[in-house]
Protein backbone atom coordinates (compact mmCIF):
# COMPACT_ATOMS: atom_id res chain seq x y z
CA UNK A 1 0.00 0.00 0.00
CA UNK A 2 2.77 2.43 0.92
CA UNK A 3 4.66 1.92 -2.33
CA UNK A 4 1.47 1.96 -4.41
CA UNK A 5 0.87 5.41 -2.94
CA UNK A 6 4.35 6.54 -3.96
CA UNK A 7 3.75 5.22 -7.47
CA UNK A 8 0.37 6.94 -7.76
CA UNK A 9 1.83 10.20 -6.48
CA UNK A 10 4.72 10.09 -8.96
CA UNK A 11 2.42 9.41 -11.92
CA UNK A 12 0.16 12.21 -10.69
CA UNK A 13 3.13 14.56 -10.83
CA UNK A 14 3.78 13.65 -14.45
CA UNK A 15 6.46 10.98 -14.20
CA UNK A 16 6.18 8.65 -17.20
CA UNK A 17 7.76 5.61 -15.52
CA UNK A 18 7.87 4.64 -11.86
CA UNK A 19 9.38 1.63 -10.09
CA UNK A 20 8.14 1.77 -6.52
CA UNK A 21 8.80 -1.40 -4.55
CA UNK A 22 10.66 -2.09 -1.32
CA UNK A 23 13.57 -3.71 -3.17
CA UNK A 24 13.71 -1.70 -6.41
CA UNK A 25 17.13 -1.66 -8.04
CA UNK A 26 16.97 0.90 -10.81
CA UNK A 27 19.83 -0.60 -12.81
CA UNK A 28 18.66 -4.22 -12.63
CA UNK A 29 15.80 -3.77 -15.11
CA UNK A 30 17.10 -0.62 -16.77
CA UNK A 31 16.61 -1.95 -20.30
CA UNK A 32 13.00 -2.94 -19.66
CA UNK A 33 12.32 0.31 -17.82
CA UNK A 34 13.79 2.35 -20.67
CA UNK A 35 11.55 0.56 -23.19
CA UNK A 36 8.47 1.25 -21.04
CA UNK A 37 9.50 4.89 -20.60
CA UNK A 38 10.05 5.33 -24.33
CA UNK A 39 6.67 3.76 -25.09
CA UNK A 40 4.90 5.97 -22.53
CA UNK A 41 6.61 9.07 -23.93
CA UNK A 42 5.65 8.25 -27.52
CA UNK A 43 2.08 7.52 -26.44
CA UNK A 44 1.88 10.84 -24.63
CA UNK A 45 3.16 12.60 -27.75
CA UNK A 46 0.60 10.75 -29.88
CA UNK A 47 3.18 8.79 -31.87
CA UNK A 48 2.45 5.29 -30.62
Amino acid sequence: EEFAGYEKSAYGKGFLMVSATPLTRSSYHAGDDFARLRSARLEKLGRA
